[in-house]
């Protein structure tokens, strides 16, 4: 089978999303699939070796911006555009000009999103003819529905079922200002009709982005996100003194860290416990990162906190074999969740809220405890619980492993994955 798999890079990022891409394209290749993974607007940050057939970047991020904002550049020469898309330009570029937030981005999302009538035109149409022309795909994935303006230009140049991944873009659009949110909205319903199927990372998720796309439920199928388990050898022990919580994620207030240094601020000021937080991660949000560490501060946590950047793979493996616990406190709700996942994997308990994703996880492998969104005093108690109640931790922590291992691996996301590619075949035959 071929399967053109396109996926968004995150401006020199690693991300949760381009991850599980890419893990997913090296086990279908695994599988004999002739995959062509193809990255959009910046190079991929990936933990591992890009999978075989990743090709050069299309829309790159440079040429979009330029096309969206200077109409010149809509109509220059392709020496000049694939200059701009060389992927050091684009590395380069991606540190100082990529914009993620989604109220700064309406009108480029907008634009996108109408495909053909929209002011990347030119870069649809390269990216058209190398599916049309070299590749012929028998599918194709799109990592997430603000991809889905190539969508329908595509249908009428290639008759090939297109499957759309769904990860968390309906929150990105419901953050941006009118009247773009609802354009925005109305344009992926559009786009959605042209879509055979979605693949959602939970069941939870479903129904909320059926609503969203205004799609039937039975065209969105579930495939949990899935990790290389191989990489994630188990820790000797869990360290008991201090009893070490972990955090790795983005540093945003969706994320929840705050609510961890309060519970952790409970534990060693109240009850006088020997706790440490370690914390990893790219800081987004610089302000709330200041609202967070003067909390820390004022906690007297300074000497029991610890703070590193966004790791590699090695690196957090370390990571995660040196907690006790592993905390993902998030408000919002977690759509993969890839961070417990990975922390599960190599036997540690995890405490995440009752939120998203989180309680499938939970309930499928026992893996840990769920405690009430944004309560810091009940996730103060469930840590508590874990330390005074080792056994049960370690308990949590074995059957966490085990279970990660036969539901929430890569090569079970891509037996899952092929198995739905194939069924779209047999119905276009």
């Amino acid at each position: 089978m071929r399967v053109a798999y396109i996926t968004a890079g995150a401006g020199g990022m690693y991300c949760g999303a381009c991850c599980r891409d890419a893990n997913l394209a090296h086990e279908l290749v695994a599988r004999g699939c002739d995959v062509q993974f193809i990255p959009l607007y910046t190079p991929l940050k990936l933990e591992r070796d890009a999978p075989p057939g990743t090709t050069r970047t299309f829309f790159g991020g440079i040429n979009v911006y330029l096309q969206q904002h200077i109409p010149i550049f809509r109509h220059t020469p392709r020496p000049l555009d694939r200059l701009l898309d060389s992927s050091p330009l684009l590395n380069w570029a991606s540190k100082f000009a990529v914009q993620t937030r989604a109220e700064a981005l309406g009108p480029m999302t907008l634009s996108m999103l109408r495909g053909e009538q929209g002011r990347q035109r030119k870069e649809l149409e390269r990216l058209l003819n190398f599916l049309e022309a070299p590749l012929r795909p028998d599918v194709v994935n799109i990592t997430n529905m603000l991809l889905s303006g190539i969508v329908p230009a595509l249908k009428e140049r290639l008759p090939v079922p297109v499957v759309c991944t769904v990860q968390g873009e309906d929150d990105f659009v419901r953050d941006m200002p009118e009247p773009y949110r609802s354009q925005v909205r109305d344009v992926m319903r559009k786009n959605a009709r042209e879509i055979e199927l979605f693949i959602s990372p939970s069941g939870a998720y479903v129904t909320k982005m059926a609503e969203f796309l205004d799609v039937p439920r039975d065209t969105i199928k579930v495939v949990p996100t899935g990790i290389d388990v191989d990489k994630y050898p188990s820790a000797s022990s869990r360290p008991r003194d201090p009893f070490t919580v972990g955090y790795l994620s983005r540093i945003t207030p969706g994320k929840g860290l705050d609510v961890l240094v309060e519970a952790v601020a409970i534990l060693v000021g109240e009850q006088k416990r020997n706790v440490r937080l370690n914390v990893a991660g790219q800081i987004v949000d610089r302000k709330f990162w200041r609202r967070v560490r003067a909390a820390v501060k004022r906690a007297s946590l300074t000497a029991r906190f610890s703070y590193s950047d966004a790791p590699d793979l090695r690196s957090k493996v370390a990571f995660l074999q040196g907690c006790s616990a592993f905390a993902q406190p998030g408000r919002s709700a977690e759509i993969r969740a890839t961070a417990a996942i990975e922390a599960m994997a190599v036997g540690v308990p995890v405490v995440v809220p009752d939120l998203g994703v989180f309680p499938e996880i939970i309930q499928q492998t026992g893996g840990g405890v769920l405690f009430p969104p944004g309560d810091a005093e009940r996730m103060a108690e469930e840590l508590a619980a874990l330390m005074d109640n080792p056994e049960k931790a370690d308990a949590l922590g074995l059957a966490g492993r085990r279970a990660i291992r036969i539901h929430y691996s890569a090569a079970a996301m891509a037996d899952r994955t092929l198995e739905l590619y194939a069924g779209l075949r047999r119905r276009g035959e």
